[in-house]
């Protein structure tokens, strides 16, 4: 299990409820969020909101976390992968209809193999 989704797990047994506004995650009730699961949310929150941003479009848990790769394909972190890197990532973004995920995939077929 990846670690965004054991923090939701995690919340809902603290009995917190983790929500996207804007760039911002917001934990409901905050006065009970526990200073160690506090440090956790702050370590993986691009990827949580990109999680919670995944379930507001209707995608199945296991492809929300694609929305936090997408981002990162947009933002030129994989301008100098290896093709098999490239293909990887694009098996993983092609199923998944959402713009950000369309948009990656879209970049990576432009994108030729650095050379060697």
């Amino acid at each position: 299990m990846n670690p965004p989704v054991q923090l939701f797990d995690r919340a809902a047994a603290l009995g917190l409820r983790l929500e996207r506004r804007g760039d911002k995650l917001a934990v409901i009730p905050g006065n009970r969020v526990p200073p160690d699961f506090a440090d956790a949310l702050r370590q993986h929150k691009r990827e949580i909101l990109s999680l919670l941003e995944g379930q507001a479009a209707g995608l199945a848990p296991d492809c929300a976390p694609w929305l936090h790769v997408a981002k990162q394909v947009l933002a030129g972190e994989f301008v100098d992968c290896d093709g098999s890197t490239r293909e990887s990532l694009t098996i993983g973004l092609r199923s998944i209809p959402h713009p950000l995920c369309v948009r990656a995939l879209a970049w990576l077929k432009t994108q030729k193999p650095p050379k060697r």
